[in-house]
């Protein structure tokens, strides 16, 4: 059950923050006329630890929802986007961390039940996401890892004991299972091949 909050936890969040941020807060929250003296600019930029940090405020609580960390004198722009954080369910805290480099995210972290650990992360290579591993069990260490190639899943490795050892393999064609593979012994060695 909590592998399925996994998968939807996420896609809820996201859609759940476009439409607050499309939406007034409801409560007579701050000013959200500029010519009003007590309107607060959702977005704020500033210069911190060799940052320059640009917050958007998405709530209207004065509390900032998405922070952008650029490095000041990288790349040809001058200025580049090096993290982002995004609270996803404004509790305070951020439940998806993205690196980025050159322009391009190299990795994103989510933790999709919000507890505070970050339960899966996706790792990208020239714009394309390469690997992805969750922990669909929720115990601070990855128990399924795909990999992709030119896009398309290409292998899923899986621990479906919980001893933190893969058990079970997939193999893919142009994204279509052929054949999977079972370790029954614990040697870390595929015993059964099962196809499609």
């Amino acid at each position: 059950m909590r592998s399925l909050r996994l998968l939807f936890a996420v896609p809820v969040a996201f859609g759940l923050s476009f439409a607050l941020s499309a939406c007034p807060p409801k409560d007579k929250g701050p000013a959200t006329d500029p010519a009003d003296e007590n309107w607060v600019d959702p977005v704020q930029e500033f210069v911190e630890d060799g940052y320059k940090k640009v917050t958007l405020d998405l709530n209207g609580n004065e509390e900032p929802d998405v922070i952008n960390y650029y490095r000041e004198g990288e790349g040809s722009e001058g200025v580049r986007l090096i993290r982002k954080e995004i609270d996803l369910n404004f509790d305070g805290k951020f439940d998806s961390v993205q690196s980025w480099k050159d322009g391009e995210m190299t990795s994103e972290q989510i933790d999709a039940d919000f507890d505070g650990q970050f339960d899966w992360t996706d790792f990208y290579s020239a714009g394309e996401r390469i690997r992805a591993e969750w922990d669909t069990s929720f115990d601070g260490h990855p128990d399924m890892i795909r990999y992709y190639e030119e896009g398309k899943l290409a292998r899923l490795e899986m621990d479906t004991t919980g001893d933190k050892a893969v058990d079970y393999w997939e193999y893919y064609t142009d994204g279509v299972m052929q054949r999977a593979g079972w370790d029954l012994n614990a040697d870390g060695k595929i015993d059964k091949w099962g196809e499609r």
